[in-house]
Parts: C-alpha cells; structure tokens; sequence
C-alpha cells in the first residue's frame, strides 16, 4: 500500500524536463509573452515601467496598443492573443485564472546536471483585450501576494538535495515586493541556494534555446537573470502532497486504516462489502416514498442510481453525454441533506460545479451550500453567506406532517398503478400473464360459446394448451365426419379396441344380414296384410312347424291329409282365416287352399330368415350400441325392416372403419380432462357439424381457457377490472400531480431541516458559532478558508454548511485530512480526475459516488506543466496517461448507467454517438419529424487548402456560418469545434478581423460575448470542448488536400489511442442543429492504415453526416448498424413484427381507417409501439400510441410507466395515447373509435391555430 501512495505522490510532482516552471527553453506564444519585446514598440510604457508597476501592485498599465500601421505592434498584439486566449480557456475550463509575471528567472545547473532557467516570483495579473479606437491589450495587477515558485523549490530539493525550510514561502512575499538584487542573493544564501547576479540592470530579452544551444554551468552554479516572462507556471499541489506524506506516514505507522483508499488500490481483488450492502443486496425499492426527495425532475435510472447509493459504499456512475448528470447529482444531494448528511462534491472543471450550484439555486437550497472551487477568489462570497447563515432567525414551519400525507397519497395511488403492472404482467401458475391473455383472446364481445372448465382448468397450461388443443383439433377432424346423427355409423361402439379382423368379422355379420333382410323383405312383400310381420310369424312358428312338412304337395305321406284337415280346422284354423281375410276355410280340397298352402309356408320361411336375421343383429352388440340393436330388433319385428341402414353401415364399415378406429383410440387415449372437454364439445355442438369444426372447437376451448383465466386473475388482482374507467385515468393524472407537488414540498422540508439543525448547532456549539461569525464577518486580517475550515470543520462548521462544492486541490487545502470527514463525496467529470488527485478526497468521504464518463475525455495534460508542441507538429505516439479516478473505480465497485438523453432535440444529433460508444443503450426519444428538412445535421462543402496545419477557406465559411447564425437567430448559442489548435487560432484570427470590419456582426458579437459564459459563442477544439453545450454547433473539419493535391492524413491527438473520445465530446455537444464544414468528402481520408480507431470513428461520422444531411435513410441506417452490428438500427419494413397479436390487431385497424402507421419507431433501445403519420403533413408523426406491451412492461415502476416516460416524450414534442390490451379485449372498436377522434381533434386545433398566428 505504501509503495502505491508513494507512486501517485510522484505523480503529482511533475519535475520533468518538460515543465515550463522550471525549465524554460522556448516561450510559445499560447503559454508566455516576452515583456521586454515591448520595448521594440514606440509607446511612451516601456517594459522597465511595466515590471515596476506588477512589482509595485499598483493599478494597471497598457502593454500594447495594436496600430494597423506598425507591423511589429501586430505581431506582438498576435502573440498576446494566443496567450490571452490559452488562459481564458483554462479560466473556462477550470474555473481557475492562472497567469502571472515571472521575475527574475534563475537559471543554472542542479547537482545532478539537470539545467533548469525558471521564474523566482510569481505575481498574479491580468490580461485584457481593450477594443477603444483600436486594439490595446492592458495588464491588471491582481488581487493576491506574489509568491515564490514552488515548483523551482521542489526541483532544488530533488535534484540537489537541499533541505529547505517551509518558511521561505512566507519570507518570499516580503521579499517579492522590492526586487534590490544583491539582498535578494543573501536572502538565498540564508537558505543554502548558491546564487549569482549576472549584473544586468536593464531588462534581459529571453533567447529561445535548443537541446544543442543550452549555456553551460558548473553543478550547483545558478544564476539570477533580468527577464520578465508572462505566462502560465503551474505549481505542484503542495496541499495535496502534504496529504500524501501524511497518509504514507500512517501506513508507516501500522495504524493506517485508509478505507475506501485501500479498497480501490486494492483493484483487482475482490471487493468484500460490507455487511449493511450485503443486507440490501437485494434490488427491491423498499425505501418508503417520505424518505425519496427528488427535487428536480427524475427518471428511473437515476432513482436506481440513488437507491444503490443508500445500499453500497462506493458507486461508479456512467454518465453518457446528456443523460442528466447534474440533475443526479443534484437529486443525490438532496437526499443526503434529508439524511443529515454531509456532502462533498468534487470536479476539476469550475463549469460543472457550476452547473450544480446553480440548480440548487434555482430550487432556494444554495444558502447552505458552499462553492470553494477557487480559494482565493471564492472566499468572500463564502464568508458573506456564512455570516448571513449565522445571523439567520427564520422562524421554522413544519412541513413534515404534509410531507408524510402528500407521501402516503403517492404510496396509494403508485400502489393502485403498480398493482395493474403486477397483475397485467405477473406470470400465473398456468404460465401466462394476463396482457398476453388479452391479446390472445378474442374480444369478449365475439365470442358466442363457451365451455365451464372450472373441473378441468387447472390441468391447463402454456405450456400444454397447444398440445390439448391439436388433440381436440385432431378429434374434431374426425368428429366432422363421424359425429352427425345421420352418419350410419353414429350408434357404434368404441372401435378402439378392435382389430382388423373384427372388421372382417362386422363386415360378414352385416353382409348376412343384409341378405336376409332381403329375404324377409321378399316374403313380406308377397302379403297383402299390414299384421302379419316377422313378429306374428315368431309367435306362429310353432304351430307352423307341426305342418310344414305336409305343405309340401309333391311329398306324398301318411295320413297327410287327415293332418292338414285336422290342422286347418282346428290348430291353424285362426291363422288360415286371417290368411283369407276372416272368410270361412272351405277345407284342403277348396279353389283356395293352394294359396293359402303357399302363404303358411311363406310364413314359416319368413319366420325362419327373419328370426335367424335377428339373431345375427344380436351379435352386432359387441359392436353397436344397445339402443340400436334392439330398435333394429323391434323394426325388424314390425315388418320395417332397415335394409337400408343395413347396407349403408356395410359400405361405412369397409370404408371408414380404420379412421373410426383411430377416432376412438384418439379420444381413449386422451387425459379424462381432455375427454371431458370432448363430451361438453359434442354436447354444445348438437346437430351443427361441419368441416370447420375442428377449428371451432379449438378456438371455443381456447378462448373459454382463456376466459377462465382471465376471470381467474381479475379475481386475484381486482385493479384491473377498473382499466380503462375513469377512476385509474384520474389516479393517472393525480399521481403526476401528487409528484410535481411532492417535490415542490420536498424542497421547503429540506430548507427546514437545515434551518433546524442550523439552530441545533448555534444553540449547542453557541460559543464557536459566535467566533465563527465573528471570523466571517470581519473586514482586516482576515482568516484564509484553510486556517478557517481546519479551525471550525470539527465544531459545528460542516453542520452549517453540510455541502461543500470544490476542487481536488482544494479539499486538500483547506480539509483537514480526517477519514470520513464526510459522508458521502461524489466526484464528477471523473473520467478527467487523475487517481493521485482523487484519492485524498476519498479518504475524507464515508462513501464515493464517482460520476463521468469513460468514453468521454480521459485526465488531460493539457493545462499541465509540460511545455506543449503543436499537436500536429510531429504523430503523436501513444502516452501512458495517467489513470483516472473513473476507470479504477468501476474495478471494485458497482456500477450503475444513466440511461435517458435529454440534450438533443433531434434523435439524429445522438444516434452515432449512442451506437458508436454506447452499443445503443442510450434511451432516446424518437423524431416526431423524423429527418425532417432541413436536417438536424447540415454538410457544407467548400474548396480549401491544407497549408501551414490549417485551412483559411474552410475558416472562412465557418465565421461566414456563424455570422448568418447569430444575425438570423440571435437568441441560438453556438459553437465552434475544430480538430486541431492551429484550425481553431485560424478560425479566432477572422472572428477578431471581422468584429473591427462589420460593424453589425461586431456589436451584436460582443452582445453575446457579454452573456453568461455557457451563452457565449466559443471555439474550441477537440481537447478542450467537454461538459460545454449550445444550440448550435459547427465543425471545421479543416483537413483538405494540400498544394501538391494529396489529403493530409496526420490526425494528432485524434490518432491516439482513446482519440475516438474526443470526438465522442465533440459530436455531442449540440441541442439543436449540427453544421459540419469540410474540405474533402468521407472517402478522400484514407484510415486504412491508421491503428486506433479515432480516424475511423471521424471517416464514420463523416458519412453518417453527409447522409442525414441528405435525409437519406438508407445510408444512415447502414453507417450505424456498422458501428452497432448487435442492434437494429432500422425502422421496420417489410414483414411487421408486433409484441403481441394486440399490437397487430392495433395496426391492422388503424390502417384500415386509411391512417399510415410506422411500428417501433425510434432508432434507438427505446421505440414507441406505433406512430400514426399526419393526415396532412406526412413528413411528421401527429400521434404516438403505447400499448401496454414490452416497452411499459420493463419500465421498473409506476412512476416510469406512467408519468417519466410520458413527460420525457411530451417534451420532445410527442402527442401520446395509450391503449389498454384489457380495453382492446373488451371493445376493440371504441378503442379505435377513440384514436380516430383523438387524431382528428389534433388536426382540428393544429388547423385553428394556424389561422390564429396568421
């Protein structure tokens, strides 16, 4: 551990041969100006007069006065410039004004031979550009001692072993401020610097050195030197390193437990949490809605990220750009102060503090914040707000009682809106959820059958139900053909168990019976009497038996006729009379016996064929039912004998019998439920067969199943019977009410609480309050904000002013170095925090939030000490930058992704970046014009030249650009991002020649330069351009082909590694419109052959630009599925794809209204179900409609689903309706009947609103 502090220590103390602090060789224009180089002018101020003046801290003097007519004032006036500019930039980067007169330079040769030539005395000034009749360029002397240069001092001790005394630094500001030469070397001495004066009285020109050229000196020989350089000198952190010696001295030690320090260093292992996160490992929000305080507006994922905040020590916060990190922020710390907890925000860039400070202002909780980015500068403002604090007797209204009921009304009316997601999504036992049952279902108004499944229901699945419902298709199929009444073989038996042989058996009984029932039929019919049938014939049989024989008239017997007398007359003598009708028997030798002989034997036949007939039907039994077999017995009986049903199963047991056999095997085969499901489809099926029965009896069986299941789960979650109602949309619009009124009260309980525990500490630490008001309030000797914080930060000073807003620097600086001094510290813009400026913060925090971005820009050296080549100098080779805060963090602790986009009011703005960096999980909101024309992006081309690493023409079309921007819309902010410095110097040089030449665009410039700072026009380039925001931006690509026609294909920082960042910032700064001005088309930059991606990326968004500016479609959508190959990127065209067989039914409808409708419209991971184009104005979208789908589904809760989303939607101007599935189910045409209104009343007000602004 203490090897690893020691390396980051190091890393702070940039002594390399690079820092300008301590070895000068050459002043570049952007970082120092030669104040003797004055004297080359004829102005009555010479540089003598100037460095008496910045020595003296008297007023302020003109260093230059820019004549048209000198050349040498213009050039000097040029590198006063690109000085001028370099330190706004930074002041605008850092919130930092860092520019000083060195004087007089020590240069020499340390003990290790390392030569050094750097300022002895810093004296704070400041430059500024006058515009009265001309250019003049005045220096102010500052606010703020001279100081001795530390850095110099740190070289000393490392590079010749001197031991010197912090004291020095106190002495120096005495001595700084009367320069005698001689009293100045014994003054050294004191401190064992051995130091010559070089007898130069008059103010030394500085003379540019090359590694070749550099005088040589004795070690340990110095010299002091009369020169007076004005420029940037930047100074090793000393606060900062006398944090690190401590820390590595309680390591040293053995007591030093670093905390979260040592957890982060210890990357790479595993991070062991502690036992409150193992506790809450869970993800449910179970935090109650009174101790939720956000007080500007949220979405889920940054409710997510608060919530893992209160759950873990330390989280690592993605913040892609404009996904409302501040806004996080802000909420973060409101919720810290509603826990009494104390908060220490921290960031390098003066700009993003604030950003934050300001919201809090906006919200009145800015009294009990302090914002100490600059200690010198910021001190007063800091001292008048304590002072005010302290002398504040506000009385306290207490809003807790109305928090609690505001926060139980939401807990109700978010409960009543979760329970229709947990009851339209929660998946049932039997696999479904009731938004798919809704889809499926027909609506209830179509459905005429439906089956009592109540016995069967739960043996009913997701799962299964295709299964069942294929047997029951299968069984209808057979039940189509089969089942009808008058299907001959209707009355069988099950013929599941039969084999192929009982068929041949079936066949041969009937085939018999069919032959005797001919038979019989013949015999029949040769009677003319109604009675006499098979039945009467049985009953005689016995009586005809006795005679049969003796009918016979070709057989002669015994006694034959004595037996046919008697018979006639007496035994058959009823049945002979009824032969003949009642009429009397004239005996055997009568006209008529030989009738009457021939009908007794037809009788006997008869009953012979027709009683062995029935006896063979009897054997049908096995095979037919009961029923049929003795109704065919009883006909047959009865003289109605069914030849014809006979021969008909004889033709259908030849035919169908196979098939009926797999029928009834079917159906046996089948579960009892699916059986019982069978008998109640037959039974509600009647006569009404068909051959689409299968399919009716599918659909009736699946939609009772699922009208079952409906019932089953509008039973268990009541709240959905009420979608659609009037109830639930009030609870709607209620519960957006209920928030924005929560948290406009969250924002009085909070200024309560602090007010409330501000009165806590004045009454129980009254005697340090008093002294503290008294330090704050004084107006002589006052107390610097270090020696004020370290006195005061223990006792009551943090309970007063819990939120601090400041720089690494400066926490060192004015903190006392206490573990968890704080409770929480969150960083920002944590991707440009080195490691070694960060931790010391860390160890002051209880808990970290690091916040940034990772492919946003990493630490910058830019404003570092090392002396800086133009970029495009020479190829930059790969560096080992350091690592950032950002990067180490995400190695142990949790991560969490700021999800939604709200800069850019156009999708076009954001895609690339999103699918390029953030494989498209950025959530934005759709176009409503969807590439509309003009484009959100705009291609110019020109014909420039690459000459001299920049290009005039394209600079020139720029400002020409900007001109015609700011005078047609004068409200817009803009800016201006080059891709390299020479570019952006070029583009200022004409922005500067045009405000002296065009009187309009010049006054109406320094309008606008007036404004606030993130209201300004500004040009920058690549390196410097992260955190700013405007309207409008335009890009000066600059790179074009050069005098001899080949492109320069030298990309400089872009072409580092991690180059594809920066134009990651770059791309994702606008609002509104992008102006992208080339030279060269995308093909003509060859990176081909290029390492890193950054010039590929740059080739991409090239294209990407080109073709939205263009609007086409195609070539868009071909750009970004090349950067995101694992998303669809495209609007869906050919075959539609739908959520669920509601959506399909919602755009079958809608279209068949005559309405064009584009489904999942978005481009991003968020798309809207549908969109109906405009009846009049196809270029635009006049409605959205959200079904309760997969979009509503993964929205983590009510307030994302209902309120979040809608209002994120509404304020890119997106009109949206939602369509309940329940509502479709239920009446699918007023739903659409709704729509149709809803879409006509738009275009009715779009039209009356027209007529009104004309």
């Amino acid at each position: 551990m203490k090897q690893k502090l020691v390396q980051l220590k190091d890393r702070l103390n940039d002594l390399s041969k690079r820092n300008r602090s301590i070895r000068m060789l050459k002043l570049y224009d952007k970082w120092a100006f030669d104040l003797s180089s004055i004297d080359k002018l004829d102005q009555k101020t010479n540089a003598n007069t100037v460095v008496e003046r910045v020595i003296d801290q008297k007023g302020n003097v003109v260093l230059v006065k820019q004549d048209v007519n000198n050349n040498e004032s213009l050039v000097q006036s040029g590198k006063l410039t690109s000085l001028y500019r370099n330190i706004k930039g930074i002041e605008e980067e850092t919130g930092l004004y860092d520019l000083y007169v060195g004087y007089p330079f020590v240069s020499g040769c340390m003990l290790d031979g390392t030569y050094i030539r750097s300022p002895l005395f810093l004296y704070p000034v400041k430059l500024e550009r006058e515009r009265v009749n001309g250019t003049q360029w005045k220096l102010y002397v500052e606010e703020g001692e001279p100081q001795l240069n530390r850095t110099l001092i740190l070289a000393f001790k490392k590079f010749s072993g001197l031991d010197i005394d912090d004291k020095i630094f106190d002495e120096a500001e005495e001595q700084a401020k009367s320069i005698n030469f001689l009293k100045l070397i014994t003054w050294l001495k004191e401190y064992s610097f051995n130091i010559l004066w070089n007898n130069q009285p008059e103010l030394e020109k500085f003379i540019d050195y090359k590694q070749d050229t550099i005088p040589e000196f004795q070690k340990g020989q110095f010299q002091l030197d009369n020169m007076a350089i004005l420029g940037n000198y930047p100074q090793g952190n000393s606060a900062l390193l006398k944090d690190y010696e401590d820390l590595i001295t309680e390591t040293e030690n053995g007591n030093g437990d670093l905390g979260i320090i040592a957890e982060l260093l210890q990357a790479g292992e595993s991070f062991n949490p502690s036992e409150s996160e193992q506790d809450n490992s869970s993800h449910e929000d179970i935090k109650p809605e009174k101790e939720k305080f956000f007080v500007l507006d949220t979405d889920a994922s940054q409710e997510e990220i608060i919530n893992e905040v209160d759950r873990n020590r330390g989280l690592v916060v993605h913040g892609p750009p404009g996904t409302g990190k501040s806004q996080v922020i802000v909420n973060l710390i409101a919720n810290s102060i509603a826990q009494d907890k104390k908060v220490l925000l921290v960031c390098q860039k003066r700009a993003a503090l604030d950003v934050v400070y300001q919201r809090l202002e906006s919200l009145g909780l800015s009294s009990h914040v302090a914002l100490l980015h600059d200690e010198k500068n910021d001190r007063k403002p800091l001292y008048k707000k304590l002072h005010t604090l302290l002398e504040d007797d506000r009385s306290i209204q207490d809003y807790e009682n109305d928090l609690i009921q505001l926060s139980n009304k939401v807990e109700e009316y978010e409960s009543k809106l979760n329970a229709i997601a947990k009851g339209l999504y929660e998946v049932q036992p039997h696999g479904y959820k009731a938004y798919e049952l809704y889809g499926l279902g027909k609506p209830i108004s179509e459905i005429d059958v439906i089956l009592e499944l109540k016995e069967v229901l739960h043996s009913l699945t997701k799962d299964n139900l295709d299964e069942v419902l294929m047997k029951i298709f299968s069984y209808g199929n057979y039940y189509s053909r089969f089942g009808g009444e008058n299907y001959p073989l209707k009355d069988r038996r099950s013929f599941a168990k039969l084999e192929l042989k009982d068929r041949l058996t079936i066949v041969e009984i009937v085939k018999n019976v069919i032959e005797k029932a001919k038979t019989s039929i013949d015999y029949l019919s040769e009677f003319d009497q109604d009675d006499i049938t098979p039945e009467y014939t049985w009953l005689i049989n016995d009586k005809l038996e006795k005679i049969y024989e003796d009918l016979n008239p070709d057989e002669k017997r015994t006694l034959q006729k004595l037996r046919l007398w008697w018979w006639t007359s007496f035994t058959g003598k009823t049945i002979v009379e009824e032969l003949l009708n009642g009429e009397k028997f004239k005996g055997v030798s009568s006209k008529e016996w030989p009738r009457v002989r021939e009908s007794l034997k037809l009788l006997f036949d008869l009953s012979q064929v027709s009683e062995k007939m029935s006896k063979e039907m009897k054997d049908l039994q096995t095979y037919f039912s009961d029923e049929l077999v003795k109704k065919y017995y009883e006909r047959i009986s009865k003289g109605d004998i069914p030849l014809k049903e006979f021969e008909q199963k004889h033709e259908y047991i030849i035919q169908d019998f196979e098939d009926l056999r797999n029928m009834d095997r079917e159906y046996d085969a089948n579960l009892p439920n699916i059986k019982k499901m069978i008998d109640m489809l037959k039974d509600k099926t009647g006569d009404h067969i068909h051959k689409q029965l299968s399919d009716e009896w599918v659909d009736i069986v699946k939609q009772s199943t699922f009208i079952h299941w409906i019932d089953d789960i509008e039973s268990k979650h009541p709240m959905l019977t009420k979608i659609g109602t009037e109830e639930i949309e009030k609870v709607r619009e209620h519960f957006k009410e209920l928030l924005l009124q929560k948290r406009d009260l969250a924002v009085k309980v909070l200024i309560n609480r602090l007010l409330k525990k501000l009165n806590q500490v004045k009454q129980t630490n009254s005697k340090a309050m008093k002294e503290l008001k008294h330090q704050v309030g004084k107006k002589r000797m006052i107390w610097p904000v270090r020696k004020l914080v370290r006195e005061f930060s223990l006792n009551g000073l943090l309970d007063v002013m819990p939120i601090w807003l400041t720089s690494p620097e400066t926490v060192s600086a004015i903190y006392p170095l206490e573990k968890e001094l704080f409770d929480i510290v969150i960083f920002d813009e944590a991707s440009q925090c080195t490691v070694e400026n960060g931790l010391p913060a860390v160890y002051r925090g209880a808990k970290i939030v690091v916040a940034g971005d990772e492919k946003q820009l990493p630490p910058s050296s830019l404003f570092k000490g090392a002396i800086q080549e133009d970029e495009d100098d020479v190829e930059v080779d790969d560096f080992n930058e350091s690592e950032s805060l950002l990067n180490l963090g995400k190695r142990t602790l949790p991560e969490k992704m700021l999800q939604w986009h709200y800069r850019s009011k156009s999708e076009e703005l954001i895609n690339f970046s999103n699918h390029a960096y953030y494989n498209g999980n950025i959530q934005i909101a759709p176009n409503v014009e969807p590439l509309r024309k003009p484009a959100a992006i705009q291609w110019h081309k020109v014909d420039g030249l690459w000459v001299n690493q920049s290009n005039e023409v394209e600079a020139k079309a720029v400002v020409d650009l900007l001109k015609n921007t700011i005078i047609k819309n004068p409200s817009k902010t803009v800016g201006i991002i080059t891709f390299n410095a020479k570019q952006q110097d070029k583009i200022q040089d004409i922005i500067d020649a045009q405000v002296e030449a065009d009187q309009e665009f010049g006054v109406l410039y320094q309008q606008i330069m007036s404004r606030d700072l993130d209201e300004r026009v500004f040009v920058k380039n690549i390196e410097n351009v992260q955190g700013d925001e405007r309207d409008i931006i335009i890009f000066s690509i600059a790179y074009a082909k050069n005098n001899e026609g080949r492109v320069y294909n030298r990309f400089g920082t872009l072409g580092q590694q991690g180059g594809e960042n920066r134009l990651n910032v770059a791309v994702t700064r606008s609002k509104e419109e992008i102006h992208v001005v080339t030279s060269i088309e995308p093909n003509e930059l060859s990176v081909g052959s290029t390492k890193n991606d950054g010039p590929k990326f740059l080739k991409s968004y090239m294209e990407y630009a080109k073709a939205v500016s263009q609007v086409k479609k195609e070539e868009i959508e071909a750009v970004l599925s090349n950067l995101n190959e694992k998303q669809n990127t495209k609007k869906q065209t050919g075959p539609l794809l739908f959520d669920s067989p509601f959506e399909e039914q919602v755009y079958n409808a809608l279209t068949n209204l005559g309405y064009k409708v584009d489904t999942q419209v978005g481009m991003s991971g968020y798309r809207i179900d549908q969109a109906i184009v405009h009846p009049n104005h196809p270029e635009k979208y006049i409605l959205g409609i959200e079904c309760d789908g997969a979009m509503y589904h993964s929205s983590p809760s009510a307030k994302e689903r209902d309120v979040y989303r809608q209002r994120f939607l509404e304020t890119k101007g997106w009109k949206i309706t939602r369509i309940w599935s329940r509502n479709w189910w239920k009446n699918s045409s007023a739903e659409i009947e709704k729509i149709d209104q809803l879409v006509k009343k738009l275009v009715r007000e779009e039209s009356i609103k027209k007529e009104v602004m004309a």
